[in-house]
């Protein structure tokens, strides 16, 4: 037995991760100053106003010390602002002036996603992210599994 790399789905979608990011990270820092952790946490506090670093943590499989280190970074430039929830807890939002920045992060954001769907149709599109979604929602089963006890070899 060997593992076919060109169908192997769990490695497909790292290296497609690890590429985009990559990428992403190059483009961010040179155009923005900001890393891809910085952006996702702007774009997370965008959506989500005034949640926590763990709740954006756990949406998005983010490592909490990278998380810290953003947070500390968007604060530091006046891009989130934070609050006490509750004894020790942090609330976050995106300021005014860090929305400026999501918004320009933004365009290049969609751009960046389109030339990556080309020459897919509005059909397969919503198929794809119907399908991520799907995978998405097997998380757990995966994690299961791998508690399972496996034969060793």
């Amino acid at each position: 037995m060997k593992l076919e790399l060109d169908t192997y789905v769990p490695g497909l979608l790292l290296w497609l991760s690890n590429k985009l990011s990559a990428s992403a990270s190059q483009v961010y820092r040179e155009r923005f100053g900001i890393t891809v952790a910085d952006w996702r946490l702007l774009a997370f506090f965008r959506v989500y106003p005034w949640s926590t670093a763990a709740q954006a943590c756990e949406l998005m499989g983010m490592d909490k010390g990278a998380a810290s280190r953003a947070i500390s970074f968007l604060l530091r430039e006046g891009w989130v602002d934070s609050r006490p929830r509750g004894v020790r807890q942090i609330e976050y939002h995106v300021t005014a002036r860090g929305t400026r920045l999501h918004d320009k992060v933004y365009e290049l954001a969609m751009a960046r996603q389109e030339a990556l769907l080309g020459g897919f149709s509005a059909a397969e599109v919503r198929q794809l992210v119907d399908m991520l979604k799907r995978m998405l929602d097997n998380l757990e089963a995966v994690r299961d599994r791998g508690r399972a006890r496996v034969p060793r070899a």
